[in-house]
């Protein structure tokens, strides 16, 4: 039990921290890089040649502007709901500003990852990256990976509370209320 408390107030805090996804995302790219300086090997996208990179580069972008437009729809599909829950949710001194806080960092991150990428095909010009343009696909990667957990979450919670709302619209059976 004490373990699920631990759980549920580091899970409160990342909530309301977008910044935090940052980190993580520099931790871990950074983390890999040492391994990469300190053993020579590990290196996954160095490893391809140049036309391969670019194709993940592209890949990578590609599929970051396809959930961009999926969360675009979402944030639409929150901004109609109508129902009292959801209402609560938005005028909400602490919730209100966390869910929009997280709708724009979700969105803001899909434009760097395509930025990222993008800036990663124009630079790599070389079969074998010898300045490591690669990392820039790396951060992108990662980031994209932190933020889509951050994206499950707002998708569960946006759903779960629509859901509750419907609940409420719900005809009673006869004799039942």
């Amino acid at each position: 039990m004490h373990g699920d408390n631990w759980l549920l107030r580091l899970s409160s805090r990342w909530v309301g921290r977008p910044h935090a996804d940052w980190i993580v995302t520099i931790v871990l790219v950074g983390l890999h890089a040492a391994v990469v300086a300190g053993t020579g090997s590990g290196d996954v996208l160095g490893w391809p040649g140049g036309e391969q990179r670019i194709t993940v580069y592209t890949t990578t972008g590609t599929v970051a502007a396809l959930v961009g437009s999926f969360v675009t729809a979402a944030i639409a599909q929150y901004a109609a709901s109508t129902g009292r829950r959801m209402r609560e949710l938005r005028v909400s001194r602490r919730l209100g500003p966390q869910f929009r806080g997280n709708w724009v960092s979700i969105v803001s991150a899909t434009l760097t990852v395509c930025g990222l990428c993008l800036l990663a095909t124009i630079l790599d010009t070389t079969e074998r990256d010898p300045g490591g343009v690669h990392w820039l696909a790396e951060v992108a990667i990662v980031l994209a990976a932190v933020r889509s957990t951050r994206l499950v979450w707002l998708f569960d919670k946006v759903i779960e509370v629509g859901d509750e709302d419907l609940t409420d619209n719900r005809p009673h059976p006869p004799g039942t209320g």
